[in-house]
């Protein structure tokens, strides 16, 4: 239904934080976890599953559900959920769907806990699919489960494994964890050569009852789990994310995600600027980088974060060492590094004495360090070298170094600076890499050696620095963000439901937008409301100069439309603007007749002009835009998005990142602008997104002068009032 044709309700009064609603707290996840028994519910299709489950090493007991055979594998079969020994804690149920939905509800009345439902075929294949899933949901009570289209879960720690298929055995005593929405992911996370320390995979399919961000809160009270990394399309539990990237950060967990699809979510873009400059890509970084989760976009982005981030000892800072046995190397380590927004500093002039006793003859004290063959496999000076070098106070240290292929070159000939490069990381508290810039040279051996020294063992040039910049960033948004966690995780949001309400929202006209921001607490021009008729006497009681405006819900652009006239100094020069208004109007947009006219005092004249607004986006919720604004602001692009909470401190630092902003500071000799009067008003907009019933409210432009801030311009959608 066009939004033309919704009644318009009274303006909504904003509503306290009180009466927002809270989130509730993330489910118990043991029973999915850590089994003392559970049941396997198939036939032949689980022979891998169970070679799996068996080579993993269970220390539970196991059965399976299967009228047709006393024993599958090893394991006893029983005919029905009624016949099994005892309730289990866990089900993996691998059949067809109709017959999966009533297996479950028969576990769920035997005293189940949890369930993994590998059956396809429910709310990923459209309406018939999503009335099965309802059924699912209703068969599972208060079980808790994962899927439905779910490949299942392994915890390598513990162990156990419920996948439906193998997905190769492993030991570690910690590693990082991966919940991906698609089984996918999870198989291209064993299959690659690179040294990743998994401790869980959890593939949790449709996400019916247990979200990715339900997995991740749960995992990361594990002490052996030490990073996340969450790999999803979609993501209705935005609350359980926020929850969960709030405990990641006071527990000093990072959570690293890679998002499909970001700008595909189904909804029915808005007319708006904001629609049109911040596309759901945008909305999903700002709301990443508002919880401190850091984003990446490739796979091999994504692991490489991961393993840098699962050391114990983090790079804190931007101050790195890069040392190598190669000087053409380390000039190419440094030149990415630099472009990356690391520094590079040189050792002072007395520590460059120093070395100079300990380094060969022909090799120069510096940052990168080439120590030249020279020193090539001399454990003891070369720890000394790096040492002394590490005394400057770098927070990182890098050797770099690609390895021959396997029969090549023996390579340990390689340990020495290695080792060397591990010991004084060690004994001075510095983080250290290993990083072959060319991917496939770096054996898994070399690895394996690599961690043993404390390091981290980076592959592939571009994802290396990517990783870097990532680790070096979650510290400092860390460090930012700790004391907001509880924020953080309270933001009411309920995202799910705008896009259905926005495709039937009620378009506020200008003044009607404008008594909303009013009553937040933004400055407004001075105004009237009139028919055609009666705009010279409006405008003369107002005072000149003013702005005739054509008031109409549907006219967004009014420029564009004739439906604006501006600086009218007298009620004759008011009188031949309405005619013209009036003659434009019908040739333009001939569908608007014009009926009413907002009179308003014209502003001042502005040092600089932003657009400004909130709006609960369909796949993330509250967010705020803040951009160079006025007729070009779709040209210029000069945007920032924030995610809520929208405190002063991101509001500032959003403005702060635009270029429109330093026309504030006095431009070329012009006189600086209101900043904090901007940041008042600024402030005042986000209070509108309090407002449950508000889809979007857009300013543009608010105009800055020397002593004021205004809302020159305004549009506004709400949801439309249910009958």
């Amino acid at each position: 239904m066009d939004s033309a044709s919704c009644n318009r309700p009274a303006p909504v009064k904003l509503a306290p934080d009180s009466d927002r609603p809270q989130a509730s707290a993330a489910p118990d996840l043991s029973a999915l976890f850590k089994p003392q028994t559970l049941v396997f519910v198939g036939g032949s299709n689980l022979k891998a599953s169970l070679r799996f489950h068996r080579e993993q090493g269970f220390a539970g007991r196991t059965w399976i559900i299967n009228p047709k055979h006393e024993t599958l594998d090893g394991y006893p079969c029983f005919p029905r959920a009624s016949d099994l020994p005892s309730a289990p804690d866990l089900a993996f149920v691998a059949i067809k769907r109709e017959a999966a939905i009533k297996v479950i509800a028969e576990l769920r009345e035997v005293g189940c806990r949890a369930v993994i439902c590998n059956a396809a075929g429910f709310s990923e294949m459209g309406k018939d699919g999503a009335t099965l899933q309802a059924q699912l949901l209703e068969a599972a009570g208060d079980m808790a489960l994962i899927g439905p289209n779910a490949i299942g879960v392994t915890n390598f720690l513990d162990p156990l494994a419920v996948m439906m298929d193998h997905f190769g055995v492993a030991n570690p005593s910690q590693g990082v964890a991966i919940v991906s929405q698609g089984g996918g992911f999870l198989c291209d996370m064993v299959f690659c050569d690179r040294g990743l320390a998994i401790s869980h995979l959890v593939g949790c399919g449709n996400q019916a009852a247990t979200s990715v961000a339900a997995c991740t809160d749960y995992l990361l009270d594990d002490p052996r789990v030490k990073a996340v990394g969450l790999a999803f399309e979609g993501l209705a539990d935005i609350a359980g994310l926020r929850r969960a990237a709030a405990k990641a950060l006071q527990v000093g967990k990072p959570l690293v995600a890679i998002k499909f699809a970001k700008s595909d979510v189904g909804a029915e873009a808005s007319r708006s600027h904001t629609a049109s400059m911040a596309g759901q890509d945008a909305a999903w970084e700002a709301l990443f980088d508002r919880l401190g989760i850091i984003s990446t976009n490739s796979e091999s982005e994504f692991i490489e974060t991961l393993k840098l981030l699962a050391q114990p000892n983090r790079p804190k800072g931007r101050r790195v060492l890069v040392a190598s046995a190669s000087g053409v190397m380390g000039i190419m380590l440094a030149d990415h590094l630099v472009k990356a927004g690391f520094e590079l500093p040189q050792p002072d002039p007395e520590r460059a004495e120093r070395l100079r006793a300990l380094l060969p003859g022909i090799a120069t004290p510096c940052n990168p360090q080439d120590i030249t063959m020279a020193a090539w496999n001399d454990l003891e000076r070369q720890t000394a070298i790096y040492c002394e070098l590490l005394g400057q106070g770098y927070d990182l240290a890098i050797m770099g170094q690609n390895y021959p292929r396997e029969g090549m070159w023996d390579i340990s000939e390689y340990t020495a600076q290695l080792e060397a490069m591990g010991a004084a990381c060690r004994e001075l508290g510095v983080a250290g890499a290993q990083l072959a810039p060319l991917v496939d040279c770096f054996p898994a051996a070399a690895r394996d050696h690599t961690h043993a020294q404390g390091m981290a063992a980076l592959q592939g040039l571009e994802e290396s620095m990517q990783a870097l910049a990532h680790a070096v960033h979650w510290q400092e948004r860390r460090d930012a963000l700790l004391p907001q966690t509880a924020m953080l995780a309270s933001v009411a949001c309920s995202p799910a439901d705008s896009s259905d309400a926005m495709a039937c929202s009620v378009s506020l006209d200008e003044a009607d937008a404008k008594a909303l921001l009013a009553q937040a607490g933004l400055p407004i021009p001075d105004s009237q409301i009139c028919a055609p008729d009666h705009a010279p006497s409006a405008a003369a009681s107002l005072g000149f100069p003013v702005v005739v405006k054509a008031l109409d819900a549907r006219l967004l652009h009014k420029t564009e439309a004739g439906a604006v006239a501006l600086a009218l100094n007298s009620e004759e020069a008011v009188r031949m603007a309405v005619d013209a208004m009036r003659a434009d109007m019908a040739e333009l947009v001939p569908d608007i007749p014009l009926q009413r006219l907002l009179i308003e005092t014209m502003a001042p004249k502005p040092i600089a002009e932003f657009l400004a607004s909130v709006r609960m986006d369909p796949a993330v919720g509250p967010v705020m835009m803040i951009a160079g604004g006025g007729t070009q602001a779709e040209l210029w692009n000069d945007s920032q998005l924030i995610a809520a909470p929208f405190t002063r401190d991101a509001i500032e630092g959003a403005l702060d990142r635009l270029k429109t902003t330093r026309l504030l500071e006095g431009w070329r000799g012009q006189p600086a602008g209101d900043r904090q009067g901007l940041l008042d008003a600024l402030e005042a907009l986000a209070r509108c997104a309090d407002n449950p019933d508000l889809l979007e409210m857009e300013i543009n432009p608010i105009m800055v002068s020397p002593s004021s801030v205004i809302a020159v311009d305004a549009v506004a959608k709400l949801r439309r009032p249910t009958a």
